[in-house]
């Protein structure tokens, strides 16, 4: 009977020590952020917050990316066009969101050169939206 009680005070200690590790470790994990950009042909994206939150998101063109025709910024329930002009890099098209967006919400920017009459895709760039 002795050795089972002793077991059983070891099993409590492990369990206790693993729960603790654990929360320290949780503690210490920084918190992800909407902060994110990516680059996909010849469109980026850029996602500006923090945690869930997003103040802006913004569309441009890649070095010697330019085109003329315009963007499209879509997802976790924004959609919205830029106005149709000629698009160099450093320009960007901003979207004010200065919101919450539910977590895995994707948000994507994609470029449209306008060309004899119809669009053509320059490239979709997408980034997902998580803690």
């Amino acid at each position: 009977m002795n050795g089972m009680g002793a077991k059983a005070r070891w099993l409590v200690r492990t369990v206790t020590t693993f729960v603790c590790l654990g929360a320290a470790v949780t503690a210490a994990a920084p918190s992800a952020f909407a902060g994110a950009s990516g680059c996909n042909q010849r469109t980026c994206i850029r996602v500006d917050g923090s945690g869930l939150r997003v103040e802006t998101v913004q569309a441009a063109t890649t070095w010697n990316g330019d085109f003329s025709g315009h963007f499209h910024i879509w997802g976790g329930g924004i959609d919205q066009n830029s106005a149709t002009g000629f698009w160099g890099y450093h320009q960007k098209f901003t979207v004010p969101v200065h919101r919450d967006l539910p977590n895995g919400a994707v948000l994507c920017a994609e470029g449209w050169e306008h060309v004899g009459g119809r669009m053509e895709s320059r490239g979709r760039a997408c980034a997902e939206v998580h803690f």
